[in-house]
């Protein structure tokens, strides 16, 4: 982002004050590391959202509130969000960027741009809820969030709701990539839960970078339940991604290559998961 056009900086200290900065020549700025890449257009206002008081990851009985000022890094070393599901967002979090950019880039800039995103799939996975005010404060599924295409609205991000999953669960997240930091060709997201009988009774099988945000692949995932994780299930489950899920082709991957890799990435990322699992099958 060019900054010879900026004429004003703002810091706003409450929620209120920030959206009402954000007028036609306005841009929200938090960590940054996503707008200094992009061009401005016509904005010449950056409303800093720093002071806002969003930084805070709480943990409670019933899961995690996550404030959209939270950096990555945060996220990664938060001791309960680091175990949570068998470590499924660490897992992933540590394929965004470089550790510099996580020191800075926060949940809310990641979440507010709507592209390029190793973390909404996960989050669509765990069933996560996300936060934001546009006049007034509203809370839905991130799945729905992004359906509706609210992130493209005059609004903000404030913050996101992790949900505990009870019982013997875990989670994996599985990425195809060039480089270590590099954006995803594909990914996958996936989370397990069986019975006291050994059975899969919750099944979430999400997949990414199709170029679509994140996809559930519900037949994928009901083809797991009723039934013990294994890995003739968990090869039945990776057809069905790569004949159903929709693709498309980029200059970083065609449609084709997409679909093939969505159902090896749901695959292996249901085996990561089970081996999970307090008792794997």
């Amino acid at each position: 982002m060019s900054v010879e056009n900026i004429e004003r900086f703002v810091r706003p200290a409450t929620i209120e004050e920030a959206l009402a900065a954000l007028g036609d020549h306005a841009q929200p700025i938090a960590g940054g590391t996503d707008v200094m890449l992009r061009k401005s257009g016509s904005a010449t206002t950056l409303v800093d959202l720093m002071d806002l008081p969003l930084g805070e990851i709480t943990e409670g009985e019933d899961g995690f509130a996550v404030g959209a000022n939270t950096t990555l890094t945060a996220m990664i070393e938060h001791p309960g969000l680091a175990s949570h599901l068998g470590g499924v967002l660490p897992e992933m979090l540590v394929h965004v960027g470089s550790p510099l950019l996580r020191n800075q880039a926060t949940l809310g800039g990641h979440l507010a741009r709507g592209r390029l995103s190793d973390v909404i799939p996960v989050l669509v996975a765990l069933d996560s809820t996300i936060r934001w005010y546009d006049g007034g404060h509203h809370e839905d599924s991130v799945a729905s969030f992004y359906e509706q295409g609210i992130h493209r609205s005059r609004m903000l991000i404030t913050g996101i709701g992790i949900p505990r999953l009870g019982g013997n669960a875990a989670g994996s997240f599985y990425k195809f990539l060039r480089t270590f930091f590099d954006l995803a060709l594909l990914n996958a997201s996936c989370v397990l839960r069986v019975d006291g009988s050994g059975d899969v009774d919750h099944a979430r099988v999400v997949v990414g970078e199709t170029p679509a945000l994140g996809t559930r692949v519900e037949a994928a995932e009901e083809v797991l339940l009723g039934a013990p994780p294994a890995a003739e299930r968990f090869a039945e489950a990776g057809r069905i991604a790569r004949d159903r899920v929709e693709t498309k082709g980029s200059p970083r991957a065609s449609a084709e290559y997409r679909s093939q890799l969505a159902g090896v990435a749901v695959e292996r990322c249901l085996a990561r998961a089970a081996t999970r699992l307090e008792v794997a099958s």
